[in-house]
């Protein structure tokens, strides 16, 4: 089960700048941001996302999928494990 990290409650449809500063302010590495695309107007989601996301890649941060996220932790438990063993 995957489940997000960061919630900026944009199904209460908050200005778009709040949903920014939102997800801004909690990113951290392997972070799972939640946004909704359905059920009504969604345009503020949409203009916090260009904010959002260049923002982000200026912070360094890059966009990968669920499952490639779930192997990169995969594999950072094993190099732990190794050293550990080391």
């Amino acid at each position: 089960m995957v489940v997000w990290s960061i919630d900026p409650k944009d199904f209460l449809q908050p200005p778009a700048a709040a949903i920014a500063r939102s997800v801004l302010s909690q990113a951290s590495t392997g972070a799972i941001v939640l946004l909704h695309y359905g059920g009504g107007n969604r345009q503020q989601t949409v203009e916090a996302l260009s904010a959002i996301i260049p923002k982000l890649k200026q912070q360094g941060y890059r966009f990968v999928t669920v499952p490639q996220l779930l192997q990169m932790q995969a594999g950072q438990k094993q190099r732990i494990a190794e050293r550990k063993s080391q």
